[in-house]
């Protein structure tokens, strides 16, 4: 199969595994790439999958839960063990989106609660090199469109309150806009020109 533009509307599925839910000082620990055509059929079966290496010291301050689920499933151990660094990772990592979707802006970042793994890509947290004013992970995150195409999963209390902030209008319209292209080109063309959009 040949690379996008963005008129195939090439969705970047992204999962990561981060040490905690703070950009400024959690890190990732291990990510997961497919990337899907506008109409979800994935473009390989294999995807990217990296483990990062983490020293133990950052695994022994990981809190309860990450602790738990990360020990159970057995990054933990992967992540002590990987021979990757976080620079390596982000770069083999940019490099599957390229030869997928070469062009800057027009793969859309995908996921379940994308916007914690948004986060975490662009923020320059502790895996940042020293002589960058910037993140490790964040070229990727640069290469990609500024939409994302997130689903929320409502399983804390605390973010119930907060859900019709986290309702995000753009991911209807990006899929209305692969599924149904004429219907989408219609509303588009009959919409407002001016926008209260703040």
């Amino acid at each position: 199969m040949a690379s996008f533009g963005s008129q195939h509307g090439p969705l970047v599925w992204i999962d990561c595994e981060m040490t905690g839910l703070d950009h400024t000082k959690d890190r990732i620990i291990e990510i997961a790439v497919l990337i899907t055509d506008g109409n979800l059929e994935l473009v390989d079966e294999v995807g990217c999958h990296y483990v990062v290496k983490t020293s133990k010291e950052v695994l022994d301050n990981m809190g309860e839960w990450c602790t738990t689920q990360h020990g159970r499933s057995g990054l933990t151990n992967e992540a002590i063990n990987s021979p990757h660094t976080p620079q390596q990772v982000a770069s083999y990592v940019l490099d599957y989106i390229k030869r997928w979707a070469p062009e800057p802006h027009t793969g859309i970042l995908a996921g379940s609660s994308v916007h914690a793994d948004a986060r975490f890509l662009g923020a320059k947290g502790p895996d940042a090199e020293e002589s960058s004013d910037t993140g490790v992970w964040h070229e990727i995150i640069q290469h990609l469109h500024y939409r994302i195409v997130g689903t929320l999963l409502h399983t804390c209390d605390n973010l119930r309150a907060h859900t019709p902030t986290l309702q995000d209008v753009s991911s209807i319209k990006e899929l209305c806009r692969r599924w149904y292209p004429e219907e989408a080109q219609r509303f588009k063309e009959s919409a407002p020109k001016e926008s209260s959009h703040r």
